[in-house]
């Protein structure tokens, strides 16, 4: 038994090493250094892209604020798209136009269309009624059919499940002018339901933050920015360049695809996350979150089983079990009090203090509601079960599921390009791979 208490010492002396690191990593240091908000001056971040290295003419507001094509597919959104599509089309910016993607949307989606339509003169909806190429991701190909209609200097890609502060467009728009960037991305406040599903999200950011850091994806250098798809703010001349959405057709991960071909391409691409100006929910109760986040989770580990097995043994020895280490080490000290037992009891307070106290700190800075750090060992048990479902669906369904339609991973490219690095699709600036000239496409634009 003392060997097996010492054995247990070392190993949770290990984790409040990884812990105390994870914890005061500079990840989090400078997480809300890159953080924008209505009061948010463009001078603030402390970033590599500086204004210093703009010409004279991007300094400060925009002398004429461009216009701005925005584009926002949805598919079975009727939920919400009465309250997201409003804000959209209820923006306090000067010039812009909206054009809502209706990608074959069976709920009352069309309806609301038409209501909204019939409010905003702005707003266009465009009927798409044509399923996907076996080699193109849906919400890729969705986009494709308004790419035409983009007519502005800027132009906004947007999840239709989003709802835009007033200011949104303008702080952002001040932004990309202000730094001289050419692919400027938002990442939004995330809303979530009951504990658990907010401690998955936690995980979930937690994960990707991580892996990408805003501080490291900011850096010119780093091939792999990390973009978001819920706000990606285009030069519409800089989209043109990489070949627009058709250059990255296969990638189903097509937001990480678009920011690392921008990057590749020599573009200024800058992500910045936000409390106010951004929000929304990604998923709708636990069931909706396991089938969106499987989606993508064997795919951000390079479909590599081998990564795959050791993310989930270091999860579970490194998040899951975490309570239970303590509830081990009080078992043992009152059934054999020695000295071995003791150490390991107070590592294993030590480790529960730091785990969840990190897990409180990203809260805090995400904005999430109280109580969900007590539920993230259940939280990280949940992404193991992802995992392994996303790896079923890989190896067994041959692809991957979403909004009812299936991927077959030898049809689009599952692989996560922020893993990877790598830019695929164009081969000199704007011009797009051979045979990817826009899809005639049947639709049908109102009003």
């Amino acid at each position: 038994m003392q060997m097996i208490a010492w054995i247990l010492c070392i190993w949770l002396a290990a984790l409040v090493g990884i812990w105390a690191r994870v914890s005061y990593s500079k990840a989090m240091r400078t997480m809300t250094r890159f953080n924008c908000d209505t009061d948010t001056s463009p001078d603030a971040f402390n970033s590599l892209v500086a204004p210093d290295d703009a010409p004279a003419e991007y300094r400060g507001d925009p002398s004429v604020w461009p216009k701005v094509t925005i584009i926002a597919p949805g598919r079975n959104e009727g939920h919400v798209l009465r309250d997201t599509l409003s804000s959209l089309c209820e923006l306090d910016y000067p010039d812009y136009q909206v054009i809502f993607v209706d990608d074959q949307s069976t709920d009352n989606t069309a309806a609301i269309c038409r209501e909204l339509a019939a409010r905003y003169p702005h707003l266009r909806v465009l009927h798409h009624h044509q399923s996907p190429p076996k080699d193109w991701g849906g919400k890729v190909w969705a986009i494709q059919q308004a790419v035409d209609e983009i007519d502005g200097e800027l132009v906004l890609f947007t999840d239709s499940d989003i709802r835009h502060h007033p200011q949104s467009l303008r702080k952002m728009v001040q932004l990309q002018h202000h730094r001289n960037i050419d692919l400027l991305s938002l990442l939004p406040r995330m809303e979530t339901g009951g504990l658990i599903e907010q401690s998955v999200m936690l995980m979930a950011q937690h994960a990707l933050l991580t892996l990408a850091p805003l501080y490291k994806s900011n850096d010119p250098q780093n091939p792999s920015p990390l973009t978001g798809g819920a706000y990606m703010l285009f030069r519409t001349r800089a989209y043109n360049s990489i070949g627009g959405h058709a250059a990255i057709h296969r990638q189903l991960v097509e937001d990480l695809a678009l920011g690392t071909q921008a990057r590749a391409m020599g573009l200024t691409v800058f992500t910045v996350g936000t409390r106010e100006l951004l929000s929304g929910r990604m998923y709708e109760g636990l069931r909706d979150t396991f089938c969106g986040l499987k989606k993508n989770a064997y795919a951000g580990l390079r479909c590599n089983p081998i990564i795959a097995f050791l993310t989930t043994l270091v999860i579970m020895l490194g998040g899951v079990l975490v309570p239970v280490y303590l509830i081990l080490a009080i078992m043992a000290i009152v059934l054999a009090p020695v000295p071995a037992w003791a150490v390991a009891l107070m590592l294993a307070l030590l480790v529960n203090i730091l785990f969840f106290a990190h897990f409180e700190r990203l809260r805090r800075i995400t904005c999430q509601k109280p109580g969900s750090p007590l539920f993230m060992p259940l939280g990280m048990l949940f992404c193991i079960g992802v995992l392994a479902a996303s790896m079923w669906d890989y190896y067994i369904r041959g692809g991957s599921v979403w909004s009812g339609r299936v991927y077959a991973h030898r049809e689009v490219d599952l692989h996560a390009t922020i893993l990877t690095g790598e830019a695929k699709g164009v081969s000199e600036p704007g011009l797009a791979e051979p045979g990817l000239a826009t899809p005639q496409h049947s639709a049908e634009l109102s009003p």
